[in-house]
C-alpha cells in the first residue's frame, strides 16, 4: 500500500492510498465527496493503468464489468457506485471489501493440511448462488430481462469478508442479451474446470452453464477434488462433454448422500436435467440438514479471521493503513508523513489526467460558523503555521532525502525490518533505476521476503509499466504468496513483453504445480523447454511432469538429457522409475539404488525403489523403503498408503498395523485411504 503524498481526485472522489497495482488496473482507498462538501462512504476506486487505455478489448472487458454489475443490487454482489470517465480514462468506484476470495481460503486451509469445514463452504457457496441468482434475474434500466451469464463462476470470484459477508465480484467475461460479452466471440471463457458441456460444444448457452459450475464447487467441496480431470486440457474439456463423473461417496464415503445426489445434478450434461435456477439449488442444499448444517455469517467470519487475523495478515493492515490516512472523520486527523496531512478543507492540486476537484469538503474539526463580522484569516494562518511547523519538525528529524545509491547502500548493511523496508522504499525515490530496484528484488528474493518483493514491484511498475523484470518478480512473489491470479496477470503481462522468453512460462508453470494442476503444469513445462531447450531446469521438470502423465517414452527422453547435463538426484530417480514402468528392473534398480545411497533424505528414492522391489517379491526389503519413504513424508500420503495396498494384496500380518498407522497419522483422510487399500485385496 502506497499512502498518497497529497489526496488525488478521480471525479466526486478523494483518493487517498494505493491499495494495490496489478497487471490491467491500480485499485485506490478514497471517499465520495458530494458537491456541497458531504461525505460519502469509502470505496475503491478501480483505473486501467495508462498504457492499456488503447487496448479496446481491455478496455470493453472494464466496461462490461461495470455496466453489467451496476444493474445488479443485491447484498451478494459487489456494489458499483459509478462508472465514471475522466479526459477518456475510465475509472469504476465500487464498495471497498475486506476479506478474501474463496479460493484463497480454500488454498490456506490446504496449505495447513485442512478442509474447509462443510458447514462453512456450505454457507459461501449458497450465499453467492443468491447473489448470482439475482444477477440471472436483473433486468436493463428499461425492464428488459439481461439474460446473464457469469461463464467465469469459480472460488476465484467468490469474496467472503471478514464480517461474514459473501458477495460475487469480477462480471468482466460476462454475456447478456443487451451488451454481450467482454472478450471476442468464439473463445472458451472462464477456467476449463468449471466449464458446462455446452460451453465447450459451443451450443447455446445460459444461466444454468453458471449452475453448472456451481455444481462443481460442490463436488470439490465433498470429495477434495475436480469431477473432471486429465493429463491435458483437451483431454479434461472432452471428459466435462462426454463422461460421467466419479461419485463423491467414492471419494470420500462420509459424504451425505443427499448432497451427493443434489451435486451430481447441477453437473448433469444436458441443461435440462440440472436445477433450472441458482435458487433451487440452494434451496435443495439447504434442506439437507443434518451434518451439513450450513454455518453461521459469524462462524464464517471467525473462519476467515482465523485463517487470516488482522494482527498478522498484510492485506489488512494495508486497508487499516489506508484508513487511517483518510482525514474525511471529523475529529480525526491522519497521522503527518513527508508530503501528507492536507487538511481536508484545502482543495487538491490537479494531477495529470484527473478531473479537477469538487467543491471543497467541510474541516475536520466542528467551527463556528462566520457571522460575517469575523475574518477567517486568522484561522486560515493558524492552519498554515500548523502544516509549516509540522514540515519543518520532520525535516529537521529526518534529515535530506537520499539518493537511489545511497539508499540501497544503506539497506543493503541494515538487517531485518529495517532490510526490507529500505529495499522497498527504493521504488519511491524518483532517481531510482531499474538495475537498482532488480538488485532490491534480488536481495528481497534471497531473503524470501516475498510481500516486500510485491510492495517493492507495485512502486517500480508505477514507474517503468514495462519493465520485464518487475513483472517477472511480481509473478515469482505472487505464486510464493499463493496470489494465483496475481500471478497469472503478471505472467501474461511479461509474455506480451517478451513473447520469446521462456520465463514467464516457466513461473506459470510453477504455479500450476502448487494448484496440482499436471496438465497445465506439463504444458507450461513444454513451452519453457521450446523456447530454451537448453535450459536444465526446465527439462528435468518437463520430464518429471511426462512421467507423471504416463508418457513414458518422452519423459525417458527428456530426464535422460537432462540427466546428462546436469545430475541431479530427483531427475535420477524420476528417470529410475521410468525405466521400471518400462520393463527396465535392473537399470531402474541401478538407478534407485544410487539415488537411496547418496541422497537418503529423498523421498522420491525410498517410495520408487520399494515400488520395484515389491515387484521383485522381495517384501521384507519393499516393506522398509516404503517405512523409510514415510519417514521423510510428512503430511505425503503415498508411502503409507502403497504399503498398506503391499500388505492388503499379500494378506500379511503387517496390515492391521498399517492400517492404525493411517487411522492416527490421517484422520480425515483415512477412510477414503482404507477404501483405497482395500480396493487391492486379491479377488476371492
Amino acid at each position: 500500500m502506497n499512502t498518497l503524498g497529497e489526496p488525488m481526485w478521480i471525479g466526486q472522489y478523494r483518493l487517498t492510498s494505493r491499495l494495490a497495482t496489478g497487471g490491467m488496473a491500480e485499485v485506490y482507498v478514497g471517499r465520495q465527496i458530494s458537491p456541497d462538501g458531504q461525505f460519502g462512504p469509502m470505496v475503491a476506486v478501480k483505473r486501467l493503468l495508462p498504457h492499456l487505455i488503447k487496448d479496446s478489448a481491455i478496455v470493453r472487458m472494464f466496461l462490461n464489468e461495470a455496466r453489467i454489475t451496476a444493474q445488479i443490487r443485491h447484498p451478494n454482489v459487489v456494489t458499483i457506485f459509478e462508472l465514471g470517465q475522466v479526459e477518456g480514462e475510465p475509472f469504476i468506484a465500487m464498495e471497498l471489501l475486506e476479506g478474501r476470495t474463496w479460493a484463497e481460503l480454500r488454498q490456506r486451509a490446504a496449505d495447513n493440511g485442512k478442509r474447509m469445514p462443510a458447514g462453512v463452504a456450505l454457507r459461501v457457496l449458497t450465499e453467492a448462488c443468491r447473489g448470482l441468482d439475482a444477477a440471472h434475474r436483473a433486468v436493463d434500466e428499461e425492464g428488459k430481462p439481461l439474460a446473464l451469464v457469469h461463464r467465469d463462476f469459480t472460488p476465484d470470484n467468490i469474496h467472503v469478508g471478514v464480517r461474514g459477508d459473501i458477495k460475487v465480484i469480477d462480471f468482466g467475461i460476462a454475456r447478456t442479451s443487451a451488451w454481450g460479452a467482454g472478450t471476442e466471440p468464439g473463445t472458451l471463457k472462464g477456467k476449463f474446470f468449471y466449464m458446462s458441456p455446452e460451453m465447450i460444444t459451443a451450443k447455446p448457452v445460459d444461466h444454468r452453464a453458471d449452475i453448472f459450475a456451481a455444481g462443481v464447487m460442490l463436488y470439490e467441496q465433498l470429495c477434495g477434488r475436480r469431477p473432471f480431470t486429465g493429463n491435458s486440457i483437451d483431454e479434461v474439456v472432452i471428459r466435462i462433454a462426454r463422461e460421467e463423473p466419479a461419485l463423491p461417496s467414492s471419494y470420500d464415503p462420509a459424504v451425505p448422500r443427499a448432497l451427493e445426489a443434489i451435486c451430481l445434478r447441477a453437473i448433469a450434461k444436458e441443461p435440462r436435467s440440472r436445477h433450472q435456477s441458482l435458487a433451487e439449488f440452494v434451496e435443495a442444499m439447504e434442506a439437507v440438514g443434518g451434518d451439513s448444517v450450513l454455518a453461521t455469517h459469524q462462524e464464517v467470519a471467525d473462519y476467515v479471521t482465523a485463517l487470516f487475523p488482522e494482527k498478522t495478515d498484510e492485506r489488512r493492515s494495508t486497508l487499516r493503513r489506508a484508513r487511517e490516512a483518510d482525514p474525511s472523520v471529523p475529529g480525526v486527523m491522519a497521522p503527518v508523513t513527508p508530503g501528507q496531512g492536507l487538511d481536508a478543507t484545502l482543495p487538491a492540486p490537479n494531477p495529470p489526467h484527473l478531473a479537477a476537484p469538487p467543491p471543497p469538503a467541510p474541516a475536520p474539526v466542528k467551527v463556528k460558523a462566520n457571522d460575517g463580522k469575523r475574518s477567517p484569516l486568522p484561522l486560515i494562518l493558524g492552519v498554515v503555521a500548523i502544516i509549516g511547523v509540522g514540515i519543518a519538525a520532520f525535516f529537521g528529524l529526518k534529515g535530506p532525502q537520499l539518493s537511489a545509491s545511497e539508499q540501497l547502500a544503506k539497506a543493503e548493511q541494515s538487517k531485518g525490518s529495517d532490510r526490507v523496508s529500505g529495499l522497498v522504499q527504493l521504488a519511491t525515490l524518483p532517481d531510482s533505476t531499474d538495475t537498482q530496484l532488480a538488485r532490491a528484488g534480488a536481495l528481497l528474493t534471497e531473503a524470501r521476503e516475498w510481500e516486500g518483493v510485491l510492495s517493492l514491484v507495485d512502486g517500480w511498475l508505477l514507474k517503468n509499466p514495462k519493465s520485464l523484470d518487475a513483472r517477472l518478480l511480481e509473478a515469482k512473489a505472487s505464486v510464493q504468496t499463493r496470489k494465483g491470479k496475481r500471478a497469472e496477470t503478471a505472467v501474461r503481462e511479461a509474455a506480451v513483453l517478451a513473447p520469446n522468453d521462456a520465463r514467464p512460462d516457466a513461473v506459470l508453470a510453477e504455479l500450476r504445480e502448487l494448484q496440482a494442476d499436471t496438465s497445465a503444469a506439463l504444458e507450461s513445462w513444454t513451452r519453457a523447454v521450446n523456447k530454451a531447450p537448453g535450459n536444465t531446469q526446465y527439462l528435468a521438470r518437463q520430464g518429471y511432469w511426462l512421467s507423471q502423465s504416463g508418457r513414458l517414452d518422452e519423459a525417458e527422453v527428456a530426464l535422460t538429457k537432462a540427466n546428462k547435463k546436469r545430475s541431479d538426484w530427483l531427475t535420477t530417480a524420476e528417470l529410475g522409475f521410468v525405466k521400471y514402468r518400462k520393463e527396465q528392473k535392473e537399470e531402474a534398480m541401478r538407478l534407485l539404488r544410487s539415488v537411496v545411497k547418496e541422497k537418503p533424505d529423498l523421498l522420491e528414492g525410498h517410495y520408487y525403489l520399494a515400488t520395484v522391489l515389491f515387484q521383485k517379491n522381495d517384501l521384507t526389503a519393499a516393506r522398509a523403503e516404503y517405512l523409510a519413504a514415510d519417514a521423510l513424508a510428512g503430511t505425503d500420503t503415498r508411502p503409507l498408503t502403497a504399503l498398506c495396498e503391499m500388505e492388503q494384496m499379500q494378506q500379511t500380518s503387517e496390515l492391521a498395523a498399517v492400517q492404525k498407522k493411517i487411522r492416527e497419522r490421517f484422520p480425515k483422510e483415512a477412510e477414503a485411504l482404507l477404501v483405497k487399500c482395500a480396493a487391492s485385496a486379491p479377488s476371492p
